[in-house]
């Protein structure tokens, strides 16, 4: 008797992945990530990220290197409980007894949160933290091989940072990835000193570029890009407290340059839809959000630095959700059109208009 002829396996389809930063909120890109890997449908190209972003992309470049995609979801599954362990006698990184009552992941009624935020306003890294004490960097030490990540063709890697002298982005390769790139994606002014790299200052790219999609245009193939995005783009409510109105100009900021990308691409994409440009000479991009606005509405600056497990967990399941959801919903669109809500989210409506 002849054997059944095994059932060949569907293609897979290659993208190209966006991380947003946003510190202990990575940890919702985490669930995404694990939940389209898990799906085992997609081939990932290239990633770009910053801060926590830049994270999850390394750990993505480590573990295509090391083995696939199950791989890739331990190094992740590793590397933030590293992020828990390295915070858990923090009272910088735990909530107060009052948080914890009132069932909220915000850090602002923790005493350790607080003080920090008082003397943040009133003294530098370079004074609170003379000696650059950094349990970050004992993180990223234990959890990435370098020489490996640097080395490997399966994944490209991109990381961005802010050049501090002239307010530039800088973007780092998968050549140049090393202790200090990771660091230097990851570097808030107020809680780090400026890391060096290469004799140049750097702090978090998220004041630049958080992330920048130009890599993903011009060093990958793939048309698709896939921006996993943790700040909210629309708020309900006018902020009117300080804290509000601090924790909105936070998102904003963190938004500008996906904004300003993002209205860029739609423009090309629509001269080129027009015939007003050449398909030839540009090329014809196809943009994808994962995202839960909702899981985040709740959520000030103060809960990026909360690393408690249970906070992590929650955000990895949002993600893990909003992946799924995400993959029923458009993964047939892959390589033929964009799904990302691009007027409502990114161009606006006026703009939109004025452009027909």
């Amino acid at each position: 008797m002849s054997s059944k002829p095994a059932k060949e396996q569907p293609k897979k389809k290659r993208v190209a992945l966006a991380l947003q930063g946003g510190g202990a909120h990575g940890a919702f890109t985490w669930g995404v990530l694990d939940r389209l890997l898990e799906d085992g449908r997609l081939e990932i190209e290239g990633v770009t990220g910053t801060s926590a972003g830049g994270m999850n992309a390394v750990c993505i470049a480590q573990g295509m290197a090391r083995g696939g995609s199950e791989t890739v979801r331990n190094e992740l599954r590793d590397f933030w409980t590293r992020i828990s362990e390295s915070g858990k006698n923090s009272s910088l990184n735990n909530r107060g007894p009052i948080d914890k009552a009132m069932g909220n992941f915000t850090m602002y009624n923790s005493p350790g949160f607080m003080a920090f935020d008082y003397l943040s306003r009133m003294f530098s890294p370079y004074e609170l933290n003379p000696m650059k004490k950094d349990p970050l960097k004992d993180v990223i030490m234990k959890s990435f091989d370098f020489e490996l990540i640097r080395t490997q063709d399966k994944c490209k890697v991109y990381l961005c940072a802010t050049h501090v002298y002239t307010g530039k982005l800088r973007v780092f390769t998968t050549t140049e990835m090393r202790v200090e790139t990771l660091l230097a994606t990851a570097c808030l002014p107020t809680l780090h000193s400026a890391v060096m790299v290469d004799k140049e200052y750097y702090w978090d790219g998220g004041f630049i570029g958080n992330p920048v999609f130009f890599p993903l245009i011009y060093d990958c193939e793939t048309p698709d890009i896939v921006l996993i995005q943790l700040n909210p783009t629309v708020r309900n409510r006018l902020p009117t407290s300080a804290r509000e109105i601090a924790d909105r100009l936070n998102e904003i900021t963190n938004n500008s340059s996906v904004v300003r990308e993002m209205r860029a691409i739609s423009y090309i994409t629509d001269m080129i839809d027009k015939g007003e440009l050449d398909v030839k000479k540009h090329k014809r991009l196809f943009m994808h959000v994962i995202e839960d606005e909702a899981a985040f509405q709740d959520l000030g600056w103060s809960s990026k630095l909360n690393t408690e497990w249970e906070f992590l967990m929650h955000l990895f399941e949002k993600g893990r959700t909003a992946g799924d959801a995400w993959l029923k919903e458009n993964y047939d669109s892959i390589g033929i059109r964009t799904t990302a809500k691009m007027t409502d989210h990114f161009v606006g409506q006026a703009w939109h208009k004025n452009a027909k």
